[in-house]
């Protein structure tokens, strides 16, 4: 008997590294219950000059609390798969660990002169970067994003907005972190053919991939790998939202986005 397809509020299979990535961090917060995990992967400001790559460019997987994983999936999982369909699943993980590493740089700097003793963690960094991806992309074609009655702002800006509401809520998480983030989501989204050379050439991936074509098709549940081949990075961007379509904020994951602690985001 063959297992049902799982298939996501918009018809389509859920994206193997989202799906995996979501799965991977769980797993993460139940080990570190049993094996402080956390305490070797957190992002201190001397981890850069003791060039601990392991800090550097796995802090965005661990969490504080259950609470603080959960809406760091919520927030993330959306976007990360829309970003996974039109780019590849290689692709897609090479992108999260720059903005993972470029993100730990600057913040290591700052760190380091103001905040020695502060550790950071968790996936929000990520979170941000992608809220601001795609609403500059989406700006394009949408300038204005209308919340409520008259009221509007500027597409590009919603996620300021989103890290105001953060801040003023969650005074504990990391407001540089985010704000790091956030730059290097604008930055990604104007630059892409620029960031793009920083990932293994295309002929490489797909050659990689040919070899595990058959490990690839035992991925289960209808879960989809976004081979290199399909990656449609280069065409024209397609509206999250329609070209006419005018929804409220709170209907975006974003809007879930909240934290707690000292994590790096949420």
């Amino acid at each position: 008997m063959s297992l049902p397809k799982l298939k996501l509020p918009d018809g389509k299979p859920p994206a193997a590294l989202s799906t995996g990535l979501m799965i991977f961090m769980f797993l993460l917060y139940v080990i570190n219950s049993v094996v402080n995990i956390n305490d070797h992967i957190g992002l201190e400001p001397e981890a850069l000059f003791r060039l601990d790559l392991n800090r550097i460019s796995l802090y965005p997987l661990g969490h504080l609390s259950f609470v603080h994983l959960l809406m760091n999936a919520v927030s993330l999982y959306g976007p990360l798969t829309v970003f996974e369909r039109s780019h590849g699943t290689v692709h897609t993980g090479v992108i999260l660990n720059l903005l993972a590493v470029f993100t730990a740089i600057p913040y290591c700097l700052l760190g380091y002169v103001f905040f020695r003793d502060t550790m950071v963690i968790g996936s929000s960094g990520w979170c941000f970067s992608l809220f601001a991806y795609f609403s500059f992309k989406e700006s394009t074609i949408r300038p204005q994003q209308h919340l409520f009655g008259n009221y509007s702002i500027p597409t590009r800006y919603v996620p300021v907005l989103i890290l105001v509401l953060v801040t003023i809520f969650f005074p504990g998480s990391s407001f540089w972190g985010h704000v790091i983030g956030l730059c290097l989501g604008y930055v990604l989204a104007s630059k892409e053919v620029y960031a793009g050379k920083l990932a293994p050439p295309s002929s490489w991936i797909q050659k990689l991939e040919s070899k595990l074509d058959r490990a690839i098709a035992l991925i289960p549940l209808g879960v989809t790998y976004y081979k290199e081949a399909d990656a449609n990075r280069e065409e024209s961007y397609s509206p999250l939202l329609g070209e006419e379509s005018v929804l409220p904020l709170h209907s975006g994951p974003a809007a879930n986005f909240q934290g707690e602690g000292r994590p790096l985001g949420v």
